[in-house]
């Protein structure tokens, strides 16, 4: 019955690691999003507020420059200058060159967001994504 109880005790102690809660640490919450020619898939719709990580894979053949933006506006009515939108970002822009990863963490408060990419021609032709922070 120990060698059971101590079993279950280790496999449980390797689940709390898996999911980010061993030793009392907490887990940052996660949007990851898939980039190409030309749109922006997020891998959910809401985030908790706070701090978050988001992760941003390339797959498309060009760079492209993933921007964060607080706003009630839809996400494809951005105001335009040119080919690219007119926006106060929450963090620095970040280039993502083709076929490459990048990571960045960010602390968002509670509304709506959109995700987009702000090189030339790319926010135009709609690469774009709406999320929202609770």
């Amino acid at each position: 019955m120990k060698a059971l109880l101590a079993a279950a005790a280790a496999a449980l102690t390797v689940l709390a690691a898996l999911a980010g809660v061993a030793g009392g640490g907490t887990r940052i919450p996660t949007l990851r999003a898939d980039v190409g020619e030309w749109s922006i898939v997020p891998s959910v719709g809401a985030l908790p507020a706070g701090r978050v990580r988001i992760d941003v894979r390339n797959l498309g053949a060009y760079a492209h420059q993933v921007v964060i933006v607080r706003t009630k506006t839809f996400a494809e009515q951005l105001p335009l200058r040119g080919t690219r939108a007119v926006v106060r970002p929450e963090a620095a822009p970040v280039l993502v060159r083709a076929g490459r990863h990048a990571s960045f963490f960010v602390t968002l408060r509670p509304g709506s967001y959109v995700l987009l990419d702000n090189l030339p021609w790319h926010y135009w032709k709609g690469t774009s994504a709406a999320f929202s922070v609770r």
